[in-house]
């Protein structure tokens, strides 16, 4: 009887630990990662899902977090951008945030950037090739996180490194090609709906994008903050290609993201529907002045 117990208790761990509702890291953790997950401990409620779902539910909920303060940045962004109509007033905003204050929160605005990119990455491997050793993978998110952050103030405390723009972004572009053209394949003949697939495969796209143009912003200084240098890389052809098929690709990923959320929480269809046409409604406004700034300058 014993024997028998012992094997039904392996496999309810198995089968925890496949459906992510349990993710045993305890004899694997690093004193580091003791620390994190000991204060995140502290917290009742987080303690509670970790123990009953596992960690890969919390990296979810997360994931959905990150993805509403990237959206309300995007939505900020667009409108100090829109500033560029009157250079002189963009200038006056420039010298206004020059300081160490919003040089941190700039800084700081990498984290839920990363953590939403690669934890999507993750999400993506599991979903495209079954990949889910949850310890492995959490734990290699949050090292390439610290990787990229660490990096980023280096080269905000460095200053300006002038690297070159068309080779930098040469090199962004093949790899945002590449990922997105592997997950395509991946997941473009399964049975999900359009809208599911467009979402990944436009996840894989932003992936090198996001992340390569935050880099490219803290390597040139002035690229994201001297107006004359802003006009100056907007007028390329090339850049507003890239920069209106950026807008147009975060913005359709936010509102499907949004939409999933909406569709989780709100029982009430008219509500949904509501919220839904509202949302779709501010997106496509900021999108539209988004592309609309890029072409007119």
């Amino acid at each position: 009887m014993a024997v028998v117990l012992t094997k039904l208790t392996a496999m309810v761990k198995k089968i925890k630990k496949l459906y992510g509702l349990q993710m045993d890291t305890s004899s694997q953790r690093t004193g580091v990662e003791a620390f994190f997950i000991g204060i995140l401990e502290r917290s009742e409620r987080i303690s509670y899902y970790a123990r009953s779902r596992g960690w890969g539910f919390i990296m979810t909920w997360a994931h959905r977090i990150a993805g509403l303060v990237l959206v309300l940045y995007m939505l900020f962004h667009i409108y100090t951008l829109s500033a560029l109509y009157e250079p002189a007033a963009f200038a006056s905003k420039m010298k206004f945030v020059d300081n160490f204050v919003f040089s941190f929160f700039e800084c700081a605005l990498a984290v839920p950037v990363i953590f939403h990119a690669l934890n999507g990455a993750r999400l993506i491997l599991y979903e495209a090739y079954r990949i889910r050793e949850d310890a492995i993978m959490i734990r290699w998110l949050f090292v390439l996180s610290a990787i990229y952050i660490l990096t980023l103030a280096l080269f905000m405390l460095m200053g300006n490194q002038e690297v070159s723009p068309g080779f930098f972004w040469l090199i962004v572009a093949i790899a945002s090609a590449i990922s997105s053209a592997i997950v395509y394949k991946r997941l473009w003949h399964t049975q999900n709906g359009m809208l599911w697939k467009l979402q990944r495969v436009s996840g894989a796209l932003l992936l090198p994008l996001v992340s390569g143009h935050m880099f490219f912003m803290h390597l040139n200084y002035r690229v994201g903050h001297d107006v004359d240098t802003i006009l100056a890389r907007i007028s390329a052809p090339g850049i507003k290609a890239l920069d209106v098929a950026f807008v147009n690709l975060v913005f359709f990923h936010a509102g499907f993201g949004l939409y999933t959320i909406i569709g989780d929480y709100v029982e009430d269809s008219r509500i949904r529907k509501g919220l839904t046409v509202l949302m779709s409604f501010i997106l496509g406004v900021f999108a539209y002045a988004g592309a609309k700034l890029v072409l007119s300058i």
